[in-house]
């Protein structure tokens, strides 16, 4: 099985806009724009005749609408909570939304003072704190890969192989749907479209 992680930090795949709309709070999903990536690379996923699990991993400012929702049939596709400040209000925000019930947790991570800014944490704070009695359960335990890195530094068929290799042995593929086709340098990611359709055909 091919288990993929996506982890949907930002609602559209412009970073200009997205940083806009996260900085000022605004929670809108009624652009034709919004989360344009995740439904190419959903679409892919169901498409592929291989046997897949993606566990898609969203924060206050992604809760999918509901084009992206009929894509993610159970199937395939687990809608997972990609906790961004406050873990037991986005979990349940999460569930009222989508009608699904959440299962795992991972953690977005901000480094730079300005993205700690951006996510409305405290100077210092790199990612939210987990309550010893939150539910749900983590997935960082599981052993995870990023494609989107691996395309920023290797060609298309070094890329190709390494996936391949760490489908065959249980690792998880992840990536951003932010990187899908653009590359960027500051973080060193993407662009992975062209690996990523190759190894789900």
């Amino acid at each position: 099985m091919i288990k993929i992680r996506v982890d949907v930090d930002y609602p559209y795949s412009s970073r200009a806009k997205s940083f806009l709309y996260v900085g000022l709070r605004i929670k809108k999903r009624k652009s034709k724009n919004f989360l344009k990536n995740a439904q190419i690379i959903a679409k892919m996923i169901n498409e592929s005749p291989k046997e897949i699990r993606a566990y898609w991993f969203f924060t206050p400012y992604t809760i999918p609408d509901k084009k992206l929702l009929d894509l993610l049939g159970a199937d395939k596709h687990e809608v997972a909570l990609h906790i961004a400040t406050e873990p037991f209000r986005e979990w349940k925000n999460l569930e009222d939304e989508t009608n699904k019930k959440i299962h795992y947790y991972t953690i977005h991570g901000t480094s730079s003072f300005i993205a700690q800014l951006l996510w409305g944490r405290k100077l210092g704070q790199k990612q939210a704190k987990i309550p010893n009695d939150f539910p749900l359960e983590s997935f960082h335990h599981f052993t995870t890969y990023s494609l989107d890195r691996v395309c920023y530094s290797k060609g298309f068929e070094e890329s190709k192989r390494i996936v391949k290799d760490w489908i065959n042995t249980g690792i998880v593929v992840s990536i951003h749907p932010d990187w899908l086709f653009k590359k960027g340098k500051k973080n060193r990611r993407g662009p992975y479209c062209d690996v990523l359709r190759n190894i789900l055909e």
